[in-house]
């Protein structure tokens, strides 16, 4: 699928030359396109939150995108590399179940195995597919390179499920799934399970009300509210939520609902 935008989300940070070497062969090979950076921040080898940010931000980049998504814990092992296209966007990533929570937006319709060596650059490295296989594959996708020249058609992929809230009664069970830059902490609730009365517990602090903005409260004081991408957060005005109660992914969220 022929396209201008390539959008990128690794693990590198921004203090080595990784994600410039990416861009750079990218570039080389298709000089008219426009990148652009997801984040680089990813934990180090945390295959779940990198799901979690493809997935959020995937609504918001033009149609046609294509993502390359590096967050490659067995770079240089027997994992596959794959391709897959959706109705809107298209996606080059490690088959570790990076792809997993795409379809909470949209069906993946194919997925192919990247095996035509002759788009890789000429030496390939064990330790940065990103960069010798990703990159210059992305480049010639961009271009217009036929779909079936990828490689060949897969009918699975390695996947993990999204991690539903439980309700029982007044009662909802759920998970931390992501911690973002200010510390944070996301949940996999919805704002169908919460309401403004809401009873927050998360890692045996007690947290009463939904806000609707973080300067709802006091500076130092925590909430919950909404956050940008539809989901239940808990943040410290002006403070890190995360580091200050000792909040990790997966740890567990409970909500006491009012009868309003």
């Amino acid at each position: 699928m022929k396209t201008r935008f390539i959008a990128l989300l690794s693990d590198f940070g921004t203090n080595g030359p990784y994600v410039g070497a990416m861009k750079g062969v990218i570039l080389s090979k298709a000089p008219s396109l426009t990148i652009i950076d997801i984040t680089h921040q990813i934990p180090p080898q945390d295959i779940h939150t990198a799901a979690f940010y493809l997935m959020a931000s995937m609504p918001y980049m033009p149609k046609g995108t294509l993502f390359i998504t590096v967050v490659d814990p067995t770079v240089g092992t027997g994992r596959g590399i794959l391709w897959a296209k959706t109705k809107n966007y298209q996606f080059i990533a490690p088959d570790n179940g990076i792809l997993s929570w795409v379809g909470e937006h949209e069906k993946i319709e194919e997925t192919r195995f990247i095996n035509n060596s002759d788009l890789f650059l000429p030496r390939i490295s064990s330790t940065f597919h990103g960069r010798d296989i990703m990159a210059p594959v992305a480049a010639a996708i961009a271009r217009g390179l036929p779909e079936k020249k990828i490689g060949p058609l897969l009918e699975d992929h390695r996947k993990f499920p999204f991690p539903r809230p439980e309700k029982t009664g007044n009662r909802v069970m759920g998970r931390i799934i992501a911690m973002d830059h200010f510390g944070n902490a996301i949940t996999n609730i919805t704002q169908q399970y919460v309401n403004a009365k809401s009873i927050f517990t998360v890692s045996d602090r007690i947290i009463t009300g939904l806000k609707l903005t973080y300067a709802s409260v006091a500076e130092g004081e925590p909430l919950a509210l909404i956050g940008s991408f539809g989901f239940l957060e808990f943040s410290i005005r002006n403070g890190n939520f995360a580091q200050t109660f000792g909040v990790k992914p997966d740890s567990e969220v409970e909500v006491i609902t009012s009868l309003e």
